[in-house]
């Protein structure tokens, strides 16, 4: 056989070896991972920069100034000496160059596209949560959560199989699978109880070969933060204790403050 007449790589197909400038957030958690577990899944080899909180302050004013995103924010993938940005638009971009993961016809592209846009829902609410406000964690627990996977369990009845589109996986069973990572959901036994599709989606998801192989990966070597509980959330939200150190206080209530921003959508 010729080399003209071996099917692409999928590097190939998108153009080259992109570079992924994100977060290192808890190792696991964000819109950045969404991209981590696609390229992993499509079997796309790429550069992961993962971003310490502490060094954000000075790359944003360099992504800003260079133009790579005047918005300021990451994900930022640089391919080709083009940068993009927006995960789930870079996820609809790399299905299109691969030609999968996306839906086969009009319809199917709209409902993939319909149930990540709920996605962005679920995230602007968790978001909130990342500063370690008690309150705001409950707030999601309680509301935007329920609802969001509500809509997902819904959806997930249209087709017969595991996945948003049946049998056929897509970008937006990556979305859904890393919401349920985010929130700490994917062992929880009232999963299954509550939303037994969504329950059957992640676990088929991390059944995928690739993405399996990568999730052993993150868990021996990418760090992992301890979660934080219901229980935590629903536990009254004291004023901390006098600090002997308020300067390093006020500076972690800044990286804080700072990281809120940035992972905003």
């Amino acid at each position: 056989m010729s080399s003209a007449s071996l099917p692409l790589t999928a590097n190939q197909l998108i153009g080259g070896t992109p570079t992924l400038t994100y977060f290192n957030v808890a190792g696991t958690k964000g819109r950045g991972e969404l991209l981590r577990l696609f390229f992993h899944e499509a079997g796309i080899a790429f550069v992961d920069n993962r971003v310490q909180f502490a060094d954000w302050p000075a790359l944003k004013a360099k992504i800003v100034a260079s133009g790579a995103n005047p918005f300021g924010s990451l994900p930022v993938l640089e391919l080709n000496g083009r940068n993009y940005t927006q995960s789930l638009p870079l996820l609809r971009l790399m299905a299109d160059k691969l030609g999968k993961y996306a839906g086969s016809n009009d319809d199917e592209r709209y409902f993939v596209d319909q149930v990540a846009d709920i996605y962005i829902d679920w995230r602007r609410s968790w978001v909130t949560t990342l500063g370690g406000s008690a309150e705001a964690l409950k707030t999601h627990q309680t509301d935007a959560l329920p609802r969001c996977y509500a809509a997902f369990e819904f959806f997930l009845a249209k087709y017969d199989g595991p996945f948003v589109l049946g049998t056929d996986f897509s970008y937006a069973d990556i979305a859904l699978y890393q919401a349920l990572n985010d929130d700490g959901s994917l062992e929880s036994a009232s999963l299954v109880a509550q939303y037994p599709r969504l329950a059957a989606l992640a676990h088929a998801t991390a059944a995928r070969p690739n993405i399996a192989k990568y999730l052993e990966f993150r868990k021996q070597y990418i760090p992992q933060a301890t979660p934080v509980t219901a229980k935590a959330a629903s536990e009254p939200h004291t004023a901390p204790a006098r600090s002997k150190t308020p300067r390093l206080l006020r500076g972690i209530r800044r990286l804080l403050a700072t990281v809120r921003r940035a992972l905003r959508v």
